[in-house]
């Protein structure tokens, strides 16, 4: 399944991929599957259901129709926005000059440190979407992960009873172009637009105080990224939550937890997310099957994936969540 990295991979800023220097861990952006949006602001969708019941006719008999799902859904792109505001003496001298070629080089020397900036707010969307305490404080956006485990908590949620505000949450997910992806313009998949669009650089004097009207002499570029999130399935994320350091999920437990989400049918686009604190803790579940002898120097309890399902670690998952994402 294509995924933002197949296409952020294929860009580079003075021939070094973009990808080099993002250096914050967002495993999520990074592996999340993506497919365009059947328009050009949101995305209709089915939702996923109980297969339909063949039924073997007789002649001259009859069948009772049946459909998946009659209710149709919809999906917003939501805009992303990042305003950028920088001094003008600060790009006459990284950017080499006063003129606009000059303001152009520098904004443009700029661009990853705003796209990581980028891919760490949609990261948090789609984990926390709107709770206000850990998402935005807006409440605006897409649901995210935690939501959609709770909404269907019977069945994809586990929680371990940690303390609150020393908790964290791993997520099993499993991508599929017709049921779980995040959503974007087609023309970003088609290469005909960037994943994130920038203004060209405008000097723009700001004021600073509104009763002296003191000004800032500055250039300014808006980004902005539009995005959504469709899970057409109860059955595409698992959470297991309130993990502290004496609640910890067993073994069993993550395979409950890939099973929720039907790992078997996807290995390769099922995904284990967790801060990086969670993924110690699944390290710490190999501390028991290691063997070491006399000849050993090293010890080494790392480990990759869990029954043939990647674990990726994503720093925006907290390591202090509270109730409010109960």
């Amino acid at each position: 399944m294509l995924t933002l990295r197949d296409i952020l991979v294929q860009r580079a800023i003075n021939g070094a991929p973009i990808m080099d220097q993002i250096t914050k861990k967002s495993g999520i952006a990074m592996t999340m599957g993506i497919i365009p949006a059947n328009n050009a602001t949101f995305h209709n969708w089915k939702m996923s259901g109980a297969v339909a019941t063949p039924t073997v006719r007789p002649i001259g008999g009859a069948v009772v129709p049946s459909s998946i799902n009659d209710v149709l859904q919809r999906t917003d792109l939501h805009e992303f926005s990042l305003f950028q505001q920088e001094d003008k003496k600060t790009v006459a001298t990284l950017g080499g000059g006063k003129d606009q070629a000059s303001a152009n080089r520098f904004f443009e020397s700029t661009y990853p440190q705003m796209l990581e900036s980028m891919l760490q707010r949609i990261a948090k969307q789609l984990i926390y979407g709107t709770n206000t305490t850990f998402g935005d404080t807006s409440g605006l956006g897409f649901e995210g992960f935690h939501q959609f485990a709770a909404a269907n908590s019977t069945n994809q949620l586990k929680e371990m009873d940690g303390a609150t505000g020393a908790r964290t949450t791993i997520f099993m997910v499993r991508w599929n172009p017709q049921f779980c992806s995040a959503l974007f313009n087609e023309a970003i998949l088609n290469g005909t637009s960037e994943i994130m669009s920038s203004t060209t650089p405008v000097f723009m004097p700001s004021t600073s105080n509104v009763t002296t009207h003191a000004k800032i002499p500055a250039w300014e570029s808006w980004h902005t990224s539009d995005m959504g999130l469709m899970i057409a399935s109860n059955v595409s994320v698992y959470a297991i939550t309130q993990i502290d350091s004496d609640h910890i999920p067993t073994s069993a437990q993550i395979m409950t937890g890939l099973r929720g989400v039907k790992s078997e049918y996807d290995l390769a686009n099922t995904k284990i997310y967790c801060s990086a604190r969670g993924r110690d803790y699944i390290y710490g579940l190999n501390d028991a099957n290691l063997i070491s002898t006399a000849m050993d120097t090293t010890y080494n309890n790392r480990i990759t994936t869990f029954n043939g399902v990647e674990i990726v670690v994503d720093e925006n998952i907290s390591d202090v969540e509270t109730t409010a994402l109960d």
